[in-house]
């Protein structure tokens, strides 16, 4: 077998961060790219994340992995000092995946749920200095620019397409606490009947510990209440303790889980 980069950018990707693996006929066994980003608003710890992804047939997955993890190590290098986590995503069916992860090192303490919770009844108090107010969006540009915003504290990101389907649900609802014209904390939700998603949801750094995600979402929850709405379904990652401490005060019950995300941690070099 034998590696190669494609000749030009792959899905957008630079050729050195895509990896394809071949037989001795030259036949694609399969392809592994690397991505690299900063996460700090999630991840204050290790802020930057470099995430890799296989998809080859299970001969070549040890020369892919090797290669990817010599080109994550590149990357890392390229942050001096900050920590790294290097991490892939898995379906929770696939335990023939997992096991090849797990058996190189990776450890498969971070999952992906779907929590499910009635609409609370939490205090919908202003924090002081602070005005609720709906989201801007008269524009394409004012969906951008809070989508942006959202994909700052995000993982998956959103995009245009997405929320675009999120305005014209049946339930809608975007708000926002804001200092002037200054965001503090916003939230999206969309959905359907009776239930809606919680699209997403931020409180900036030095805001936190303060309330200000129970009071959103209980502000949230009048606005939904009154049109009908009773549940809030949320995607979850099990390694973010402010996200699993917000479904503890729902009352939330896990539904499933929908993703593991099996990973290392990267020393900054000394």
């Amino acid at each position: 077998m034998q590696l190669s980069h494609p000749i030009g950018p792959y899905q957008g990707l630079d050729p050195r961060d895509c990896f394809i693996v071949s037989n001795d006929q030259q036949v694609p066994m399969g392809t592994g790219t690397v991505i690299s980003f900063m996460q700090g608003e999630m991840y204050p710890d290790a802020p930057l994340r470099i995430f890799i992804s296989i998809e080859a047939q299970p001969a070549a997955r040890s020369l892919l992995l090797g290669a990817l993890l010599a080109r994550a190590e590149e990357k890392r290098a390229e942050a001096p000092g900050l920590r790294a986590r290097l991490y892939t995503i898995v379906s929770p069916e696939d335990a023939d995946l997992l096991s090849f992860y797990e058996k190189a090192g990776f450890k498969a303490d971070d999952t992906q749920d779907v929590w499910h919770f009635e609409l609370p009844a939490w205090s919908s108090r202003v924090p002081v200095s602070c005005n609720l107010l709906p989201v801007t969006l008269r524009s394409q540009e004012d969906a951008m620019a809070f989508m942006q915003r959202l994909n700052t504290y995000r993982i998956e990101m959103l995009d245009m397409n997405t929320m675009i389907r999120c305005m014209q649900m049946e339930h809608f609802c975007a708000l926002g606490f804001y200092r002037g014209v200054n965001p503090v904390s916003e939230v999206l939700l969309a959905g359907q009947g009776d239930s809606v998603s919680l699209v997403g949801l931020y409180v900036r750094a030095d805001y936190r510990r303060q309330g200000f995600a129970k009071a959103i979402i209980g502000a949230a929850a009048e606005q939904l209440r009154s049109h009908g709405v009773e549940h809030i379904s949320a995607n979850i990652f099990s390694s973010i303790p402010a996200q699993t401490a917000l479904m503890r005060a729902a009352a939330a019950r896990k539904i499933r889980t929908v993703a593991v995300m099996p990973g290392a941690d990267l020393e900054p070099d000394q």
